[in-house]
């Protein structure tokens, strides 16, 4: 399969600004990001902060019971009732998949087959968890990488192979021409196609012309949260943040070997290790 750059003729590319800022970037000052563009985290930053705001709410679910019980015992019993197991069965519920989906990132088995089909950044509990952990000093960017990295485990776990032509991959413009030419080199060992998107608009026609049943996007949290809230997950999606040494939308680059075991996580290949693929490409 070729590779195909979806962008205007590499002669009209030379002519655009040297930093085209997307649009969830407007209001960028030129500050350097923290640790120089790499928010690289875990997935326990996200789960870390989600316990707590999950904390919050039962605590504030159980003591609001607590406020209304006079009221609610001038009702019929039954009525008291109700709302007592309505609101257990409800809170035991929410617990009980964020267990789940702790076992499963912890573990890699699949614990939350009924997750095919979502994605965790869609839950209403995310501006919660935003919220405490900017109060530890957790940047939202920094947060986003962690919901990304939760979402990817669970795409990984409940992911059926596909086709070499049912991938897609997106990729932005801002990419270094070094990692280009890398995702060039590992995407032609897979006969797999990747396509250069000049923004959302451009990714989203290419997802209703190609009807993928997996795809690989590149870009940085922002964009990569806005795609995936965007898609509602109902195309399996890994996302893979940019690093952005010299600030966001210029020669950004990304971690090679996430991105080939993307690949192979579709196509029903093993995962390769960082020192693997170094000693292969050496």
């Amino acid at each position: 399969m070729a590779n195909v750059e979806t962008t205007s003729a590499e002669a009209e590319e030379t002519k655009i600004a040297p930093r085209k800022l997307g649009d969830t970037w407007d209001g960028w000052a030129g500050q350097v990001e923290e640790n120089n563009g790499d928010l690289e985290t875990t997935p326990w930053v996200f789960l870390s902060f989600t316990a707590i705001a999950l904390s919050f709410l039962n605590v504030a679910a159980w003591l609001g019971l607590y406020l209304v019980q006079p009221r609610l015992m001038e009702l019929p019993e039954w009525v008291m009732r109700t709302v007592v197991m309505g609101a257990a069965g409800v809170l035991g519920a929410v617990d009980l998949v964020f267990l789940l989906i702790g076992a499963t990132v912890l573990t890699g088995w699949n614990f939350v087959p009924f997750f095919k089909g979502r994605h965790v950044a869609l839950s209403s509990i995310i501006p919660w968890t935003v919220k405490i952990s900017s109060v530890f000093g957790i940047s939202k960017d920094r947060m986003s990488n962690s919901i990304l990295q939760v979402g990817n485990r669970l795409t990984t776990v409940n992911q059926a192979n596909i086709q070499r032509d049912e991938l897609l991959i997106l990729l932005p413009r801002c990419l270094d021409p070094g990692t280009r030419e890398d995702i060039k080199k590992v995407t032609a060992k897979y006969d797999v196609d990747f396509h250069i998107c000049a923004g959302g608009q451009m990714a989203r026609q290419l997802l209703a012309e190609k009807h993928p049943k997996g795809v690989i996007a590149v870009a940085c949290e922002r964009d990569l949260m806005a795609g995936v809230q965007d898609v509602g997950a109902a195309i399996p999606v890994i996302a893979i943040a940019n690093k952005r040494p010299e600030g966001p939308c210029r020669n950004t680059n990304i971690n090679m070997t996430e991105m080939e075991n993307a690949i192979r996580m579709y196509l029903g290949k093993e995962p390769i290790k960082e020192e693997d693929r170094e000693l292969v490409n050496s």
